[in-house]
């Protein structure tokens, strides 16, 4: 089973003292948290907007030589505000961007996330809340490291 990139990308952004401080560990894989009987959800409507980032994979693709994948993932930051969604965006970038080489404790390699593009002001076209959506690359083992 090839290591999965994304959840490991979500757990360190959600460590990332800039980024807890705006969402407060609202970090996602794929789509926002939806309600339950104990939390009214992530995406909710004008006037009770709260922040919150989900990662979406986009692309991964297995090197055919080396044990080795190449993930493209969108980062999308929600706001309450246009400048919270910017912020967010950022905080996120500098979460990832250029951090290196690393390795999970599933042993999984990350030897590099770039900020590729995007960052745009945008609206979510269901709740109408502010966003920034930009695309992260990660380059990452497929095989466990020690």
């Amino acid at each position: 089973m090839v290591p999965d990139v994304l959840a490991k990308l979500i757990l360190e952004v959600r460590a990332d003292p800039d980024v807890d401080a705006i969402v407060d560990g609202r970090v996602r894989g794929v789509e926002p948290k939806g309600a339950s009987a104990s939390y009214e959800g992530d995406a909710l409507g004008p006037g009770a907007f709260k922040a919150f980032i989900v990662l979406v994979p986009l692309d991964v693709t297995r090197m055919p030589s080396v044990p080795v994948q190449t993930a493209t993932i969108a980062a999308r930051c929600y706001g309450r505000d246009d400048i919270e969604a910017a912020k967010l965006r950022w905080a996120v970038s500098n979460a990832l961007h250029r951090k290196g080489a690393r390795v999970h404790t599933n042993r999984l390699g990350i030897y590099q996330t770039l900020d590729q593009s995007g960052g745009a002001p945008e609206r979510d076209p269901d709740t109408r809340q502010p966003l920034q959506t930009f695309v992260i690359i990660a380059l990452a083992t497929t095989q466990a490291v020690a």
